[in-house]
This record gives C-alpha cells, structure tokens and sequence, in this order.
C-alpha cells in the first residue's frame, strides 16, 4: 500500500512540475506579445506627432487654402496607410502564435481634421 502511495504521489508532482513548466512560458509569451504591441503603439503615436508637425508648419507657411487642404488630404492620407500597416503588421504576428487582436480606433486631431487611428489597447 505504503508503495503504491509514493508511485501515486509521484506521479502527482511530476504531472504538477510539467503543468508549472508550460504556465512559465506562456506567461513569457504574453509578455513578449505585449512589448510587441507597446512598440506599435509607440510608432503609431509617433507618426502622428509628426504629422501633426508638418500639417503646423504647412499652415504657417501661409500659401493659398486650397493647395494646403490637398496637402492636408495627401498627410492624412499617408499617416492612416503606415499606421494600418503596423497594425495588420502586428495582427498578423500576433495571428501566428495563436493570439487574436482587433483593431480599436481612436480619434485623432491632425490640425482642424478629426481622423480615425488604431492603436492596439491589450484587454
């Protein structure tokens, strides 16, 4: 009895070791994932710092309203491509190790425009 009690007990520990051992690395998963999506966001808030620079300086520059509105148009354009980009980017990796991400838009000032962005916010 005693015998079969320590085979028992071992098998315990040893099943409770192996559990412990995977709960670590998908613990170092996230974390990983979660870095990912702070560097994303990180560029993404920074393109629109720079965006919302050259639009500033555009406009003190004090040429005609029509071409600074195209110029506008053609910024804003630009900055909702790259920041797509790093977010498919990010979906995509994300995709691959079995995680799913959405997109989360928030609104964005780009000089007298309101545009829709996507950083990625981990729930």
């Amino acid at each position: 009895m005693k015998r079969r009690m320590k085979k028992a007990l071992s098998m315990v520990l040893i099943i409770i070791t192996i559990l412990a051992l995977f709960a670590q690395s998908a613990f170092a998963f996230s974390e990983k994932l979660l870095d990912e999506i702070d560097k994303t966001n990180e560029q993404i808030f920074k393109e629109v710092e720079k965006t919302q620079e050259k639009a500033e300086k555009e406009a003190l520059k004090g040429k005609g309203e029509e071409k600074f509105e195209e110029y506008l148009d053609k910024l804003i354009e630009k900055l909702i491509e790259k920041t797509e980009k790093l977010a498919d980017k990010l979906i995509k990796k994300a995709a691959i190790e079995g995680v799913t991400l959405t997109k989360t838009y928030i609104e964005v000032l780009i000089y007298d425009r309101v545009i829709a962005i996507d950083p990625f916010y981990a729930h």
